[in-house]
């Protein structure tokens, strides 16, 4: 099998790497959570074995992005620190299995036996289930009922065949890169691939030359050239997801590609040109953006040049038990049950639910409900569970709200910044010092 390794600790991952070569696998590893993101978008791995505790990006978070981008790859979570607490949180995520440090290797090597079997099971099974399942989710990718949603895709499908760059903004979870894809689709590029970006999961030290290439020896690890995502994109569409986290200097040589079509890889002087359509999309508002100084204005104008907002589930009524029927054959048909449907409770619970994580989340709920429920007829107890309450932020006076509002975004930005405050003070478009005022007047840490 081919076996991903990431651990800081030197010792521990070539260790690792060294069992593991010796029985028979192709062996990869990574010091970090941020390069093993970078490594999954060049190689396809059956086993990611990670260690917990990393800095800035710790191994469940880099869980939660393999789950997002390579649903089918199984992933171990190693830690010195067993807790259950952990244990438990890593198993509800996704993982496979946890394991204690130091690994035992005995366990191990059968556990890397019994996952072996379990591929190779799956694989003979999805392949007789494969045009089946590929049917389905070529059908459920343009599920458009709401009058709203027709009205965007009639937009998007008149200037498919632009050359103009698309924005695509709306909430986490509501389609846009479905949009993108729905944009390339009816486009005279379609023949080729479109080649997608996270801007978020690129490590800062790699952007550009995963943008745009390198040469060899352009920096310590550049040991071979290779080719960047706007040179493979060529002739085809480039979707840049979550544009807004780009950095500053990337943003400039962002900028220069629209103005001229052109680039460099990192440690060349060669002008390379590349026949790009590019799609960017991101959750956060580029114009507030722009203001606060995190990105450029001119970039902006040169992105904004078709604009398209997805709304968020709750605003489409319609949608919702469409959506939540075929999500519901797909899995039926991936776990081999099929004749499942919802009652009528059911799908009043999903009607009057407020979706705060959008047709993500809709598309989690429906799974877990196939995988849990016993019955044929998914009750309202199988979805109850997975649904958050509403809040109830605005129950008290406009200062107490807006204090509560605050509190929540800074926990939210200090969270997804991995307890970065530099990170999180430039996500919220603050200084440092009004955020580390911040943390102290809220009690944050």
């Amino acid at each position: 099998m081919r076996i991903l390794v990431v651990d800081d600790e030197k010792n521990q991952r070539d260790s690792l790497a060294g069992f593991l070569s010796k029985l028979d696998h192709t062996v990869f590893t990574a010091e970090s959570a941020q390069k093993a993101v970078a490594l999954l978008h060049r190689e396809s791995m059956d086993i990611v074995l990670t260690d917990y505790k990393m800095p800035y990006m710790t191994g469940t978070d880099l869980l939660h992005e393999i789950n997002h981008r390579h649903p089918t790859m199984v992933v171990i979570i190693m830690t010195a620190f067993g807790t259950i607490d952990i244990a438990v949180d890593a198993l509800k995520s996704g993982a496979w299995d946890f394991i204690t440090k130091p690994v035992d290797l005995d366990k191990l090597e059968e556990q890397l036996k019994s996952i072996e079997t379990y591929l190779t099971e799956k694989r003979q099974k999805n392949k007789s289930q494969k045009q089946s399942a590929d049917t389905l989710e070529e059908k459920n990718e343009f599920i458009v009922k709401d009058p709203a949603m027709l009205n965007l895709y009639s937009e998007a499908k008149r200037v498919a065949n632009s050359k103009a760059t698309v924005l695509i903004t709306g909430e986490t979870g509501t389609g846009k890169e479905v949009l993108a894809q729905f944009l390339h689709q009816h486009s005279n590029r379609s023949k080729k691939s479109m080649t997608m970006v996270n801007c978020t999961a690129l490590p800062s030290n790699l952007v550009e030359s995963e943008l745009f290439g390198h040469e060899k020896g352009a920096f310590t690890d550049a040991k071979s050239m290779r080719k960047g995502r706007f040179e493979d994109a060529d002739g085809g569409t480039l979707f840049l997801d979550e544009i807004g986290d780009l950095p500053m200097d990337i943003q400039a040589k962002l900028l220069r590609f629209f103005q001229e079509g052109e680039f460099q890889r990192v440690g060349s002087n060669k002008i390379i040109k590349s026949d790009v359509r590019v799609i960017a999309a991101t959750n956060i508002e580029l114009s507030s953006a722009v203001k606060q100084g995190n990105f450029r204005e001119d970039l902006y104008y040169r992105l904004n040049v078709i604009h398209f907002t997805v709304p968020p589930l709750r605003e489409r009524q319609k949608d919702i038990i469409p959506m939540s029927e075929q999500f519901l054959k797909i899995f039926s048909v991936r776990e081999n049950r099929g004749g499942l449907s919802f009652d009528k409770s059911a799908r009043k619970m999903l009607l009057e639910y407020h979706f705060p994580g959008n047709v993500r989340e809709l598309q989690n709920i429906i799974e877990r409900a196939v995988l849990l429920c016993q019955s044929d007829i998914i009750e309202k107890n199988c979805v109850q569970s997975s649904l958050q309450p509403k809040s109830d932020k605005n129950t008290g006076t406009l200062p107490d709200s807006v204090e509560q509002l605050e509190r929540d975004m800074i926990q939210e930005k200090l969270e997804e910044s991995n307890g970065n405050q530099s990170e999180c003070a430039r996500r919220l478009g603050i200084s440092e010092r009004v955020l580390r005022y911040k943390l102290q007047k809220y009690q944050l840490n």
